[in-house]
């Protein structure tokens, strides 16, 4: 993707219960200029025992680098390029997932109401977090999918032990991140992971 920093989005599947049937990126745009962020990524893969087709979407959405305000035309640009690849998607099995930049009470949300459903509700009301930020957890990491795999499917944040280190300047614990600003500190990542299960 055209992100300054490198950063890309992907998608790891097992060939044992999966067939591909496609990909394709989109990158968000502004006045129709592609933003210099990550693209997003579908991919249609069939599933072997079931012969259901299910559509996955990765997202890495802009960061509120240089403050939230000046940033949410950006993240609105990703909203958007995200809805109208779902609006193509009618009828099918959707799932989202990734990095939003944001919780899911944000406003921009709502352009999403009458096509997806945020499993990460339940779990941001009970001040739930995947990442913490002076000493306060934020969900920004989440699945949102389509009204049919809303009843079965259901989202955790994953804390396990050797992922979490104290947070010396605040009570508790928080992701072990690997680098502090240029400083390499040897943790995996500063967001917990996130799993759907689908039944």
């Amino acid at each position: 993707s055209s992100d300054r920093r490198g950063i890309d989005v992907a998608l790891l599947y097992r060939t044992t219960c999966y067939n591909h049937l496609s990909i394709s990126l989109r990158a968000p745009e502004t006045d129709g200029k592609k933003l210099q962020t990550r693209d997003m990524l579908h991919v249609s893969l069939k599933d072997l025992q079931t012969d259901e087709i299910y559509d996955y979407i990765v997202c890495h959405h802009p960061s509120k680098f240089g403050g939230e305000e000046s940033s949410i035309p950006k993240r609105l640009a990703a909203m958007t390029a995200l809805k109208e690849m779902c609006d193509s998607l009618r009828n099918r099995n959707i799932i989202v997932m990734g990095d939003f930049n944001d919780v899911p009470s944000a406003a921009q949300f709502d352009m999403l109401d009458n096509i997806l459903v945020n499993k990460s509700d339940s779990l941001h009301a009970a001040g739930r977090g995947t990442i913490r930020y002076e000493g306060k957890w934020e969900l920004i990491d989440m699945f949102l999918t389509s009204k049919d795999l809303y009843g079965r499917s259901v989202m955790e944040i994953v804390e396990i032990p050797f992922l979490m280190v104290r947070d010396t300047r605040h009570s508790g614990m928080k992701p072990f991140r690997t680098y502090s600003g240029p400083r390499y500190i040897g943790g995996v990542s500063d967001h917990c992971p996130i799993i759907l299960r689908v039944y």
